[in-house]
């Protein structure tokens, strides 16, 4: 009598378990609670302060991962690295590529980088920027694609991840809208400095010029730092950006050098759209 009640307590609890859903990045962390809200689990690989460029998942993630029923990636760095090794573990979770269908370019390149190809011509290819989810545009791509791995997994609740979706693209629209709204007195292909190019996809969807100091992980030399300094002081630039996840060494020295300063500002913020427009208020000032 008793294991037969254990076994049917055991079946219940089984019934009412939530999906578990893996994701690389605190964005879209963010992305999928705005659709999913309390209908899953929700466990995020990369944590706070950590970079996606180096970060290594620790043994509980991995066997959290062994459990997981979806996994959302999204293209940045580590994954190149441990995709594979995540689908060893765990053969039958499906991956889902929340950013397919979004057009994507290539990592923001300046000055030594430049240079470099200059000698070498057209050979090597640039890398592809993994920032997608700084462009608006391609937010509502990612939601579309989230909802709809979301519904196939769990099509009990279609209908609500359905409501959620319509209200988190009304969120994305008036997102863009206030975006528009502080850069409309900015002049067309207005230039921004950035340490580590990570805006790429902002820029282009609000017709703005970054210009990286740094380019897949290399520190640019005495001269390359020389004539950003020469640039920004052209341009007029009053502000540098710097993400918390890497040093900013390189960024304090063209600050001090052209009278600008330092504002740290991370595109992992789980704030999406809080942070977008913080950017926007920056480029604003």
């Amino acid at each position: 009598m008793i294991k037969a009640l254990l076994f049917f307590l055991s079946l219940q609890l089984f019934a009412f378990a939530k999906p578990v859903v893996l994701v690389s990045i605190l964005p879209q962390h963010t992305f999928v609670q705005k659709i999913a809200q309390d209908k899953v689990d929700i466990h995020l690989m990369v944590k706070p302060g950590s970079s996606p460029h180096s970060y290594e998942p620790k043994p509980s993630q991995m066997v959290a991962l062994s459990k997981a029923d979806l996994y959302f990636s999204i293209g940045v760095e580590f994954e190149n690295v441990w995709l594979d090794r995540f689908k060893a573990q765990n053969p039958t979770l499906p991956f889902i590529d929340i950013s397919e269908g979004i057009q994507k370019i290539a990592i923001g390149a300046h000055h030594h980088e430049e240079e470099h190809h200059a000698h070498h011509g057209h050979e090597e290819k640039q890398s592809l920027d993994p920032h997608t989810w700084t462009s608006p545009k391609n937010v509502k791509i990612m939601a579309q694609n989230i909802y709809n791995a979301l519904a196939k997994l769990d099509p009990t609740n279609q209908t609500f991840y359905k409501k959620n979706l319509d209200l988190f693209l009304a969120e994305i629209k008036a997102t863009d809208a206030q975006i528009r709204t502080l850069l409309q007195e900015l002049p067309a292909q207005s230039t921004f400095l950035v340490f580590h190019p990570s805006w790429g996809y902002f820029a282009a969807e609000y017709d703005l010029n970054q210009v990286a100091v740094e380019v897949d992980g290399k520190s640019p030399k005495p001269k390359d730092i020389m004539r950003i300094i020469q640039e920004a002081k052209e341009e007029n630039a009053r502000v540098i950006f710097a993400q918390p996840e890497f040093s900013d060494k390189s960024a304090q020295i063209i600050a001090k050098e052209s009278g600008i300063k330092v504002l740290k500002i991370s595109p992992l913020n789980g704030q999406w759209s809080k942070n977008l427009i913080t950017m926007a208020q920056a480029l604003a000032k």
